[in-house]
């Protein structure tokens, strides 16, 4: 894989990462709690988390770059990796689902929940800190099928310029920055609304997870044993995207028509 080609692959890569269960369900509930502490970094949560997460993703692809060629990870890395994905997105799936029965009948507001969250201190579970947002993103980058993935492609630049994993690294983190930015526009949105409009799209988002985690669950299981069923990940990455986006453009056209609906009264 060449060229443009690669650093093409590379930015659909990161437009996807995005969407990944446990980045939108941090940035939801730090979204929310930003909105309601009235800082002016709401709606710019993704954008400030995925920036400390590529930032590291950025700064290990540059340091395997300079080692890969005297290095590998061993196979069963990629195997560990891999399982450690399978599990978290069927363990999101199932968490996600039981809140959202949960709170069916309840007036609790329906949240998104993630596993590597679980792990961060209560104080950065609610923080209006854009510097402590930055610093759990780079934390989330440290996970192992994350440096797996980043291994892969740059073990894919080859021989090409020292700097090529790099810049392959920052192209990446634009791409995550594009889809976590959009998605904290969604749910500052929909928190903004505080009508059964902003509710119920709080939930459907709530489901359109649960089916993400557990399709991309079930999937990597089923390729893990059958390779040849893989599909070309670049188209699904933009797909994903194009959900997201066009999420986005229905949330702010229901809620502007909820507004007039209401200014109209």
């Amino acid at each position: 894989m060449e060229g443009l080609s690669l650093f093409a692959f590379v930015f659909v890569l990161g437009l996807r990462h995005g969407l990944d269960a446990d980045h939108l369900a941090f940035i939801d509930g730090q979204t929310r709690y930003n909105w309601r502490m009235e800082s002016p970094f709401s709606r710019w949560v993704g954008t400030l988390f995925s920036f400390g997460h590529g930032g590291v993703v950025a700064l290990t692809a540059g340091v395997l770059g300079m080692v890969m060629s005297n290095f590998t990870f061993p196979p069963s890395f990629d195997t560990f990796a891999s399982w450690v994905s399978i599990l978290s997105l069927f363990l999101i799936g199932t968490l996600n689902t039981y809140n959202l029965i949960r709170t069916r009948s309840s007036k609790e507001e329906f949240q998104l929940s993630g596993l590597k969250g679980k792990f961060i201190p209560k104080l950065a579970k609610g923080t209006t800190n854009p510097f402590l947002i930055i610093l759990i993103g780079a934390l989330f980058a440290l996970a192992a099928e994350t440096v797996s993935q980043t291994a892969v492609w740059t073990l894919a630049a080859g021989n090409s310029s020292s700097y090529t994993p790099l810049l392959l690294g920052l192209v990446f983190m634009v791409g995550m920055m594009i889809t976590d930015t959009i998605d904290s526009f969604v749910v500052h949105k929909m928190v903004k609304d505080s009508s059964k409009f902003g509710q119920a799209a709080s939930r459907l988002m709530g489901w359109v997870i649960v089916v993400l985690a557990y399709s991309v669950s079930f999937y990597l299981a089923f390729t893990f044993f059958n390779p040849w069923a893989e599909i070309d990940f670049e188209i699904v990455g933009v797909i994903l995207f194009l959900f997201l986006l066009s999420m986005f453009i229905f949330v702010c056209f229901k809620a502007k028509k909820a507004n007039n609906s209401i200014q109209s009264v």
